[in-house]
């Protein structure tokens, strides 16, 4: 993802005191804060103890002899009870401190893997994976939790100090609901922030041939940055949806239904409405920027095509409008009532997003193009949605290029939703 940006500015250090469960209310919330876990004075510091999945952190170590060498570990839990962890080892300086700054605390964030389970198999072979707590629908925030444990000195093989970061999908105020075809007519997580904003862009998210409701924790955090948003599944979205089992004779109708629900909501611009959609489904987004501009106003596209490409795995066409085939080909933009926006990575093995991207650029798009990156250029940073198995259970240049393109695109999604 090219070098790591980080939106955000460092504050005064404070002392971790936070929840220890991750499950419910907004992470401080959540059945009082836990107490330290340490010994003699070695502590863990930061300055945003409970801070949305996608803020930024500033972690420390205070207390331990100077120049002992500590091993730093993050763990955390996903939805299957699965542990994924990531290792730093750093010598305290001279006054007995290991700093890892944002940068440090990022790294570790970013590049946990699994250490048993299915997703283990998956390192080394160059298969994407990716980090899932709870959905924000039932699991508002996750808890990452910081080990030391010293390496050398009187204490060398102890655990000195232990922590727990709060990442919060959903902060204070804002709520979920989940949305049924039989009810709503539409599948998916509707997410509203906190009363009291004024009113902003309504975000439409969905993901790509995954399928699934793919964008939840994006529109999760959208919500918690003030905007309505809505993660909406159009395929494998269970038994009983009654949406299909693949990408095939998809109708623009069925996420116009979405947009129109969503712009009628609470803090909700209805002139505003932006759409996101990463891979497969950026051909979604493009054509209803172009084909309902009366509804959408600006476009996002991840990992982007510029054509309509056929049906996946097999049917008869990917896409329709009102119910006849949208012919495969090249996307017009020139409809699109605002602006569209071309996140793609140069070393996207996946298809050429990067061509794509010059390509809409050509018709008016603004595009991010990050030459080291692939094909996970999508959604937001610091919530590891996505890696590439390196050798001997490294992270791939790749995937690290993947996390600074997160980074970097998703402040200025936001800045292009704020506008």
């Amino acid at each position: 993802m090219g070098r790591m940006r980080i939106v955000g500015t460092v504050t005064a250090a404070l002392a971790l005191t936070l929840a220890a469960g991750c499950a419910g209310g907004d992470g401080a919330e959540q059945g009082g804060p836990a107490k330290p876990s340490g010994q003699h004075g070695v502590r863990f510091e930061a300055d945003r103890p409970v801070a949305r999945a996608d803020a930024p952190v500033n972690v420390r170590l205070k207390g331990p002899a100077p120049r002992t060498r500590v091993k730093i570990t993050a763990q955390a839990e996903d939805r299957r009870g699965g542990r994924w962890a990531a290792t730093v080892t750093r010598t305290a300086d001279s006054k007995g401190t290991v700093q890892l700054g944002e940068k440090g605390t990022a790294r570790l964030l970013e590049s946990m893997l699994p250490t048993g389970g299915p997703a283990a198999k998956l390192i080394g072979s160059g298969k994407a994976f990716s980090y899932h707590p709870g959905p924000p629908g039932k699991q508002r925030s996750y808890t990452v939790r910081f080990d030391a444990t010293a390496l050398s000195g009187k204490d060398k093989g102890e655990r000195v100090a232990r922590r727990d970061l709060v990442r919060q999908w959903l902060t204070k105020g804002t709520t979920h609901r989940r949305l049924t075809v039989a009810e709503d007519k539409v599948a998916g997580d509707l997410y509203l922030p906190a009363k009291g904003g004024g009113k902003k862009a309504p975000v439409l998210v969905f993901g790509g041939s995954e399928g699934g409701n793919a964008g939840t924790y994006a529109a999760a955090l959208l919500a918690s940055h003030g905007h309505p948003a809505m993660s909406v599944c159009y395929f494998r979205c269970g038994s009983g949806s009654g949406r299909p089992d693949g990408i095939d004779d998809i109708d623009l109708d069925y996420f116009t239904r979405a947009g129109e629900l969503l712009r009628k909501q609470e803090g909700a611009d209805p002139d505003r409405l932006a759409v996101m959609g990463n891979s497969r489904g950026s051909e979604a987004a493009q054509l209803l920027g172009q084909r309902r501009p009366d509804v959408f106003r600006d476009v996002i596209a991840y990992a982007p095509s510029s054509n309509v490409n056929g049906p996946y795995p097999s049917g008869t066409t990917a896409w329709a409008d009102r119910g006849k085939p949208v012919p495969t080909g090249p996307i017009p933009l020139d409809h699109v009532r605002g602006t569209v926006l071309a996140v793609a990575g140069g070393n996207d093995r996946m298809w050429g997003s990067a061509d794509s991207a010059a390509a809409m650029a050509r018709q008016g798009a603004k595009k991010l193009v990050y030459p080291d990156a692939g094909h996970h250029v999508n959604w937001f940073p610091l919530g590891q949605p996505g890696q590439e198995g390196g050798r001997n259970g490294a992270v791939t240049s790749t995937s690290r290029a993947d996390q600074a393109a997160r980074a970097d695109s998703w402040r200025r999604a936001l800045r292009l939703l704020e506008g």
